[in-house]
């Protein structure tokens, strides 16, 4: 499902099942990440540094980028970070592997992730903002 935005120096992928609208790219280059624009995805607008940086704050690796310009592949943190947002998902970061219960990878879970923790959830085991329209409320 996910769709890909090109220019000649970087692709950029989204997958709208993955994102929560954090915003940070819309943040950090909103000449690039425009949702009100089509397409809202526009790689032409910037340098492909400066988009692979700000694709890299998505805490949810709903966007993802491939350099075509030589530049470097965004590295995978070496530490293995997990943080709880209150009343929302948790953030994962770093190579940690997404297995369910059978013992099966989710191959699409890549490096950057946010988990359900509302059970809420219409994409799980992944955050689909559900814990807002829900009203979860962590303990």
């Amino acid at each position: 499902m996910r769709k890909t935005y090109a220019s000649d120096g970087i692709a950029v992928t989204f997958d709208p099942r993955k994102c929560i609208h954090a915003a940070r790219c819309v943040e950090g280059a909103p000449e690039v990440f425009d949702p009100n624009a089509r397409p809202w995805i526009r790689p032409e607008n910037a340098g492909a540094a400066k988009i692979a940086e700000v694709v890299a704050r998505c805490p949810t690796g709903a966007l993802r980028a491939e350099r075509r310009d030589g530049g470097p592949a965004e590295p995978v943190p070496a530490e293995v970070t997990i943080s709880i947002r209150k009343n929302g998902p948790i953030y994962v970061r770093g190579p940690v592997p997404l297995v369910d219960p059978s013992g099966a990878s989710w191959a699409d879970a890549g490096h950057r992730y946010a988990l359900c923790r509302c059970g809420a959830s219409a994409n799980k085991p992944y955050c689909d903002n559900t814990h807002e329209k829900v009203g979860f409320v962590d303990g």
